[in-house]
């Protein structure tokens, strides 16, 4: 049996049970973050391979860690392939990590994960594919017709906040990966954060896209800098909201997480915001920029470096190279431009500039610091695509 084909059976016996994984009490290993693994579970399975990271059997080393960065789920499909065999393969990759002790492998709570039981957690699989119908539908009419069809759509679909939800965003979505998101969320081995230590020793809060001093302000801790305390906080949130959700899951009731106002989910008509939402973008960069609708006080999609807490160094995913380089045009590093798509990169705010570079040198202390580790894993233009090693990470 190949690894892949090793590594395929053992998230099956997970998604068979939904069962908790054991932790095995090793606290030696040798930690790596993988961004966002939004891709076919084989190249996942193959970019870990060639780290070394994997037994024969398919798993994990026992000596390694493995930090996931959340969004599984919605990758477009090569040539051949259809969204149902995207999420076929997004489910596996996260059945496959639930496998593993969960002190050995954590797992970051990303907003096409967190759309599995917010935006979508009143959909079927029946419901879901009318959806995508009707915006297909709205996709190829226009003028009056789109509206018309719109205004249906709605109607019709009160819980899907826009068409392109269906047609595009989440579009890969299935009640099979509902079901393993709130399994995981009951058994505390999704969450919002993760206090860890990069290679060199500095503290670092891990995040799906990193905290702005909104989030520390709805913490109601806007001076606080220690990873270990933030991540507490976020993940106490997280905790109390699935609380109150997981008692409705049991009874087999929809019901959806509620992280408001830290992450807001999205309503018919407009899409969510905030903490696992929102992207670094220059307000001013001009060309396809919305202010409006991106720098919003209430449905912010993007954020100002400059928000960054100083004096905090975090690592997100959520974000590729390709992005960045559109959205932040006015403050690339000569080392930005040497790639399209892919690699680790680290954008610094020292209370006066913001600059965007390849690489993870943080910088200052007193600096705002945001390491952005999305490899872009499905596509191969981002090749070699790389793990960020970690000192230590508090699981």
């Amino acid at each position: 049996m190949t690894i892949i084909a090793a590594a395929e059976a053992r998230a099956h016996a997970w998604l068979d049970g939904l069962q908790p994984s054991v932790a095995d009490g090793n606290a030696h290993r040798s930690w790596f973050a993988l961004g966002d693994p939004q891709a076919s579970f084989e190249r996942v399975l193959c970019v870990l391979e060639s780290n070394d990271l994997l037994t024969g059997e398919g798993g994990l080393r026992a000596d390694v860690g493995l930090v996931s960065m959340g969004d599984h789920f919605d990758f477009h499909p090569p040539d051949g392939r259809d969204v149902a065999w995207a999420g076929e393969q997004g489910l596996l990759v996260l059945a496959w990590l639930a496998a593993h002790p969960p002190d050995q492998v954590a797992i970051l709570l990303g907003n096409h994960d967190s759309s599995r039981v917010q935006e979508l957690a009143f959909e079927t699989d029946e419901s879901f594919a009318q959806a995508q119908q009707a915006a297909a539908a709205i996709h190829s009419a226009d003028g009056d017709s789109a509206a018309r069809l719109t205004d249906a759509f709605h109607e019709k679909f009160p819980h899907i906040p826009t068409p392109g939800i269906a047609d595009r965003d989440y579009s890969a979505f299935s009640v099979a990966q509902r079901q393993a998101v709130q399994s995981l969320l009951v058994a505390n081995r999704m969450c919002l954060a993760l206090a860890a230590e990069l290679q060199d020793g500095t503290p670092a809060l891990l995040t799906h896209a990193g905290v702005t001093c909104r989030e520390l302000e709805h913490l109601s801790m806007p001076d606080q800098r220690a990873p270990s305390t933030l991540a507490s906080a976020l993940n106490r949130r997280l905790a109390d909201a699935t609380s109150e959700a997981g008692k409705k899951w049991s009874r087999g009731e929809h019901c959806a997480l509620d992280l408001s106002p830290l992450h807001v989910a999205g309503i018919a008509r407009r899409e969510g915001h905030g903490l696992m939402y929102h992207r670094p973008a220059d307000p001013d960069r001009g060309g396809g920029a919305n202010r409006e609708w991106e720098f919003a006080a209430t449905g912010a999609r993007r954020f100002t470096p400059r928000s960054l807490p100083r004096g905090l160094v975090q690592v997100a995913g959520h974000v590729g190279h390709s992005r960045c380089l559109r959205e932040m045009p006015h403050w690339l590093d000569a080392t930005a431009t040497e790639r399209k798509r892919g690699g680790l990169r680290t954008l610094t705010f020292d209370g006066t500039e913001v600059r965007y570079r390849m690489g993870t040198e943080p910088g200052a202390v007193e600096d705002a610091t945001l390491v952005l580790i999305d490899p872009e894993l499905n596509y191969q233009q981002a090749a070699p695509w790389e793990l960020l090693p970690l000192r230590s990470v508090a699981v």
